[in-house]
């Protein structure tokens, strides 16, 4: 698996969880929010925009690696060490 996908994307991906996670807290406090105070709503839109672009942009990233992923594997592969590569090839 790690020679599919570095850690740059698993970071991102790190990112993009924990911000998902600060708009679903920034949500509740929106919605227990007094009926007449919208600014609670109005700052739950812009998080939820932040992360729309985030995600499109970042699975944009990942989307067009996939397409790259045979020749990025051979390159990997090419310069891997021969323990790595035995390891792999002994794995079930």
């Amino acid at each position: 698996m790690n020679l599919v996908l570095t850690d740059n994307y698993l970071t991102t991906g790190t990112v993009l969880g924990i911000s998902l996670l600060i708009t679903f807290v920034v949500s509740i406090g929106a919605i227990v929010q007094k009926n007449h105070v919208t600014v609670g709503l109005v700052l739950l839109n812009y998080t939820l925009l932040v992360d729309a672009f985030g995600i499109v942009i970042i699975g944009t990233f990942i989307w067009f690696f996939t397409l790259q992923e045979r020749n990025n594997f051979h390159v990997r592969w090419e310069n891997a060490g021969r323990e790595t590569r035995i390891k792999l090839q002994d794995q079930v």
